[in-house]
């Protein structure tokens, strides 16, 4: 009788699952599902609120959008997302010492360097994974064993300037998709727009990104789309508010009026949705670390707009409607000169398999788990050390 397989112990740790929507907390979620359907790994979930359910643990930690934590922020000149990662991590610290975990993966900064510091003093062996999503210059991840770099592009810049090419991998965002493009009939389309309180006689440009200036540039679209001559597309921005938001909504309100725009806040489950309302999907923002929205767009089968730059190129290929969102015009162009092959169903099937094949958990699942159980060889050489 053979030697036990002993199965790498794999943390995936979040602070704001369960009580944040971004993409981080995508990514913890979601992978947490795809490497227990995996299967060759023993994986749990630490976040930092809502209900315990299989696999999954709670470290309850002050939520960032808490009076607490903005008032100590204030007191110690900390973002009140400071605070919440500081507390996530010594909340985390007894589950640690009782699961001894091989790896940890965490998305967030500071997360990681409290692991790690608390590492190097008890002297544990996990392995530290972080998924960089920031995206986070190599000088500030040189506490962690193992970088994800979420793009080729993201890996040759690190290694460009000079990184250890063992200490990174590229692999990309796994996104959660359908194996096939089921397309809505015209008249599935417009029940779904009017339940959804949308335009069913004009075409719909969605948007799905921050609401604000500096990262996503939504000023940039409306303002685009309110340049075309009527009847212009009906716009669809969905997304999380920040400070930037009231004057979106004030620019938008003054350059398409009630009845050219809408601005919404939408849970992740509602999103299908949308997507398969629209025509036409946008993203302005002129860099993104990886841009999971796009990849979302195009497992529906959208045509996407943005601009040209490594990143967009990489996720979207040869199915990108590229150009320079630096330039005024630019966007309005690419809309105005969308041709009716675009919404072709043989091309938006195109479109699904092209990410699918790339993107889908079903791709990604075993090179993510190869990879964890990569790092975890090497802690277990240190332990027995």
């Amino acid at each position: 009788m053979g030697p036990r397989r002993v199965q790498t112990r794999v943390l995936i740790a979040c602070p704001g699952l369960d009580h944040v929507g971004r993409g981080f907390e995508t990514l913890a979620r979601e992978c947490f599902e795809a490497l227990r359907t995996e299967g060759s790994l023993d994986v749990r979930l630490v976040k930092g609120s809502g209900p315990r359910r299989a696999g999954e643990l709670v470290a309850p930690t002050v939520q960032r959008r808490s009076g607490i934590a903005r008032a100590a922020g204030r007191v110690l000149r900390r973002d009140s997302y400071d605070i919440e990662q500081t507390g996530f991590a010594l909340a985390l610290l007894p589950t640690l010492a009782k699961l001894r975990p091989d790896v940890v993966c965490v998305s967030d900064l500071l997360v990681s360097r409290a692991l790690a510091r608390w590492r190097a003093r008890r002297r544990f062996a996990f392995k530290l994974v972080v998924s960089n999503g920031g995206p986070y210059p190599p000088e500030l991840l040189r506490h962690v064993d193992h970088v994800q770099q979420l793009t080729e592009p993201a890996l040759q810049f690190v290694l460009d300037a000079g990184a250890p090419p063992e200490r990174h991998t590229a692999l990309p965002l796994g996104v959660k998709m359908a194996p096939s493009l089921n397309l809505p009939t015209s008249a599935e389309r417009r029940r779904l727009r009017s339940a959804l309180d949308l335009p069913t006689d004009r075409r719909l440009v969605i948007s799905v990104a921050a609401l604000n200036r500096y990262h996503k540039r939504v000023d940039y679209l409306i303002e685009e789309i309110a340049s075309l001559p009527a009847p212009r597309p009906y716009v669809v921005l969905l997304g999380a508010e920040d400070k930037e938001t009231p004057g979106i909504r004030s620019l938008a309100a003054s350059l398409l009026g009630d009845e050219g725009h809408v601005i919404r806040s939408v849970p992740s489950d509602r999103m299908a949705d949308y997507y398969r309302a629209a025509d036409i999907f946008s993203l302005a923002s002129v860099w993104e670390a990886f841009g999971r929205v796009m990849v979302e767009a195009m497992a529906h089968g959208l045509p996407c707009l943005a601009h040209d730059a490594p990143v967009q190129r990489y996720l979207l290929g040869q199915h990108g409607i590229l150009g320079d969102f630096n330039r005024r015009g630019e966007l309005a162009r690419l809309v105005a000169g969308l041709a009716e092959r675009e919404f072709d169903p043989e091309v938006a099937h195109e479109r699904h398999r092209s990410v699918y094949e790339r993107f889908s958990w079903d791709a990604l699942a075993p090179r993510y788990a190869e990879l964890l159980r990569r790092c975890a060889r090497t802690a277990r050489g240190q332990s027995r050390g």
